[in-house]
């Protein structure tokens, strides 16, 4: 029996993502479990910048539900994520997320390869905002096999599953979580499914989630997008590199520069009021 983890991202009890959970679930084919956990009931606090994480032996010294969190992502067979979109951007609970990836990606080894499906929903045509790039982008630093990923629209608890397409939209998504990946559609990086585009330089595109670029140029029937080398940003040696090893080498390069960077510091002592 597949053992499915759904991750939550809105305090409200049955509102469109949790519906949309629950009917991709439903359409994966095979006998399974559905764990829902709201990730506001974690009480996920910021990160302090503190580091402890990277040291040998050491954890977040942090004392709330994320370790309790990858635990329970560990067990799971497949994961499903789902926020709402609240202006242009998917739910707060989801970057406080995000901003622990370094105590996350200690335990890559554990979390790769483990499929997963992404679920946004909005309530305003045209104001999907950053949310799908943002949630993918999420999916992906956690190590996460993205399968499929779709923004639903529907403003009132229920509309998201009522739409035109969504009930079929759905179904394909479970269908996605243990089968096939989808592709990536028009408009979006090929490599993370990012539909942010920068352009530094003319002729030039760059996603700035992955770091894919592309080169511009006009055809018959408008401009060419030529992709240049996948973008390797989510590629899980690049991510051990970046999390396991870059960041404690800067670590070690604070120690031996802390009374250098500590005569900087010194200068801002003492310059504000401070309200709290």
């Amino acid at each position: 029996m597949k053992k499915i983890l759904a991750l939550v991202a809105s305090q409200r009890k049955l509102a469109n993502g949790e519906i949309i959970i629950k009917e991709v679930a439903a359409s994966v084919g095979d006998e399974y479990e559905l764990e829902l956990l709201r990730l506001t009931d974690l009480e996920l606090d910021p990160c302090r910048g503190c580091y402890v994480c990277l040291m040998p032996g050491k954890k977040c010294p942090i004392d709330d539900g994320l370790y309790y969190l990858l635990e329970r992502i560990k067990a799971a067979d497949g994961i499903i994520i789902a926020a709402p979109d609240y202006v242009l951007g998917p739910a707060a609970i989801t970057k406080v997320l995000a901003d622990r990836m370094i105590a996350v990606d200690q335990c890559l080894d554990e979390l790769w390869g483990k499929p997963c499906v992404v679920i946004g929903t909005y309530g305003i045509e045209g104001w999907e905002g950053y949310t799908l790039s943002a949630l993918n982008s999420l999916a992906r630093f956690m190590g996460f096999d993205l399968k499929d990923s779709h923004m639903f629209v529907g403003a009132l608890p229920g509309e998201g599953i009522s739409g035109e397409g969504a009930l079929e939209r759905a179904k394909e998504m479970g269908q996605a979580l243990f089968g096939e990946s989808r592709k990536a559609r028009e408009g979006e990086c090929p490599t993370c499914w990012s539909d942010i585009w920068k352009f530094p330089a003319p002729n030039t595109a760059v996603c700035p989630i992955c770091g894919q670029t592309a080169t511009l140029s006009m055809g018959y029937e408008g401009i060419k997008w030529s992709y240049n080398e996948s973008g390797q940003r989510f590629n899980k040696e690049y991510l051990k590199e970046h999390f396991q090893v870059w960041l404690k080498g800067k670590v070690q390069e604070f120690i031996s520069r802390r009374k250098e960077l500590g005569e900087v510091r010194d200068k801002y002592k003492g310059n504000d009021t401070s309200i709290t």
